[in-house]
């Protein structure tokens, strides 16, 4: 399995020249772009065109992009603004759906394979009504996607309604020839209670991974290894199922823009090598 990583990393941080080369140097020839301005320019075709290119430059290859859910780091930080393709208000539910919209349009243009999309937000109530909005979310956003050519990638994200059984039914249900798939994000499933059951779950539908750990209670994006997922025995079921797919280290920066980026890449990257070093050392 090929690891890429998350530009979640430094997204306290705009995606430079210097984030770039720090991004570079870390190990991992691929990238899951988080499409949140300022880190990323994504709503600014020009400037994402710039962007692309610097990222083709250093030798970075953007397997995937994970879809917007709030409209800029500011807006969420300092104003609590967020997008759920599941709101209750229709005009809320719009804006987002169409901010989706925009983000496959930017994976496109990225040259991404595939679509990393939220139904709502974590601890999410889920209803009959809350299904329904998400099965449309979804029927609406395949098209696009298609167009774009980016395989949408719907997420658990520890709520009822995103647990893998519930989104391999959602896709069965809007999506039978299978033009979409699943991102198991292997943290949230253990704050659940069963990584392993989940990821079985999963397997059917499955294309994307996102790695990271905790301690199964708190959904701290620690750096695999750093937590209580029984990895060897998560790689194990994986290759039991052929999975062919990437996975994407989804890794937390816990000064929150304090440090310095490279100083964060380096302690970051310092636990992710010790990982690959357990799992993968065929790769080191």
């Amino acid at each position: 399995m090929e690891l890429t990583l998350s530009t979640h990393l430094l997204v306290y941080h705009t995606m430079n020249a210097r984030a770039l080369q720090a991004l570079q140097h870390c190990g991992c020839g691929g990238a899951e772009v988080w499409l949140a301005e300022p880190h990323v320019p994504w709503r600014n075709e020009s400037r994402l065109r710039e962007f692309g290119q610097a990222l083709a430059d250093s030798g970075l290859c953007t397997h995937t992009v994970h879809l917007p859910f709030y409209p800029s780091v500011p807006d969420l930080l300092e104003r609590g603004e967020t997008w759920s393709v599941i709101a209750p208000d229709p005009a809320d539910r719009r804006v987002a759906i169409q901010g989706m919209a925009e983000g496959l349009h930017a994976a496109a243009a990225l040259g991404a394979e595939g679509a990393v999309l939220h139904l709502g937000w974590p601890k999410d109530v889920w209803t009959s009504e809350t299904q329904a909005l998400a099965d449309s979310a979804v029927a609406e956003l395949l098209p696009i996607a298609k167009k774009c050519g980016v395989k949408l990638l719907l997420e658990n994200i520890i709520s009822d309604g995103t647990r893998a059984g519930a989104l391999v039914q959602l896709l069965n249900r809007v999506d039978p020839h299978e033009e979409a798939g699943i991102c198991l994000d292997l943290g949230h499933a253990h704050v659940l209670g069963g990584v392993l059951a989940e990821l079985e779950d999963a397997l059917p539908r499955l294309d994307h991974l996102h790695v990271h750990d905790n301690d199964g209670k708190k959904d701290a994006h620690l750096a695999p290894g750093q937590g209580s997922i029984p990895w060897a025995e998560v790689l194990k079921k994986l290759e039991e199922g052929n999975y062919q797919g990437s996975g994407a280290l989804e890794i937390r920066d816990f000064s929150k823009g304090k440090q310095d980026l490279e100083e964060v890449m380096k302690e970051q990257m310092q636990h992710v090598d010790s990982f690959r070093d357990d799992f993968f050392p065929q790769d080191a």
